[in-house]
């Protein structure tokens, strides 16, 4: 009778244990939660994100029940609009630390396609080069970050001067422009999983001039990626553009 009744003691505690471990599982996803809320930092969510699913679904799910239990829950996604998408960007800009030249040469504003984010080459580029240098990469991790959070089209542009460029990797600024804008895009796709249909790269060239080429400070100013959060109305042109 001890025997029996020792066994049964000792399968009680198992059982509790079970329930204990669910218990402490449900907090710890519960306050990972808060502390992403808090931080409202978009590559920390997406980064939880992937942890859960793979504790929920692919990494052993809960009491060993793997992928055929499925995602108990999905975090919500905090979506902004265009005036607190616009703060949000001023705000993450003005507050970059490091070089202060990459700095300098981004700003925001909002005109009739959406609110933009205006970057001049020499913060991204060398010289008639497309490749992104270094430094660039904490502005375009915070920008991201706050696009991430909106459900808008995204477009970025490729701008260029009007001085010609024809070397053994471009013929024309149309392909210069065009390259910077696609490396943009190729960053946010890869680096931070940017839904392809959401997000698109133009190259204007040297046809879309925010000033004179006249002298060499107009000229830079022209040279330049913009970065797009795209109205509604914006994304249904572009929409029925295609469609035609």
């Amino acid at each position: 009778m001890r025997r029996k009744k020792r066994e049964e003691e000792h399968e009680n505690l198992e059982r509790w244990l079970i329930t204990y471990a669910d218990l402490i599982t449900l907090l710890l996803a519960f306050f990972i939660m808060m502390y992403v809320f808090s931080k409202q930092d978009a590559q920390k969510y997406d980064e939880v994100v992937g942890h859960l699913k793979t504790i929920f679904t692919g990494g052993g799910g809960i009491h060993g029940q793997g992928k055929e239990a499925g995602l108990l829950f999905e975090l919500p996604v905090k979506t902004m609009g265009a005036t607190e998408v616009q703060e949000k960007l001023e705000s993450e800009i003005k507050g970059m630390t490091g070089d202060e030249a990459v700095k300098k040469n981004v700003s925001v504003f909002s005109d009739e396609r959406g609110v933009v984010v205006r970057i001049l080459d020499k913060a991204f580029f060398e010289e008639g080069k497309a490749d992104l240098q270094e430094r660039s990469i904490s502005a375009l991790n915070k920008i991201a970050g706050v696009l991430k959070q909106t459900k808008n089209q995204i477009r970025i542009e490729g701008h260029t001067d009007n001085v010609p460029i024809s070397n053994h990797e471009f013929k024309s600024n149309w392909e210069l422009s065009a390259r910077r804008a696609t490396e943009v895009v190729r960053y946010f796709v890869e680096r931070f999983a940017f839904p392809p249909d959401r997000i698109s790269a133009a190259g204007y060239a040297e046809y879309k001039p925010v000033t004179t080429n006249d002298t060499a400070e107009n000229r830079a100013l022209n040279r330049r990626i913009e970065i797009i959060v795209l109205k509604s109305n914006q994304k249904d042109l572009v929409a029925e553009a295609i469609k035609q």
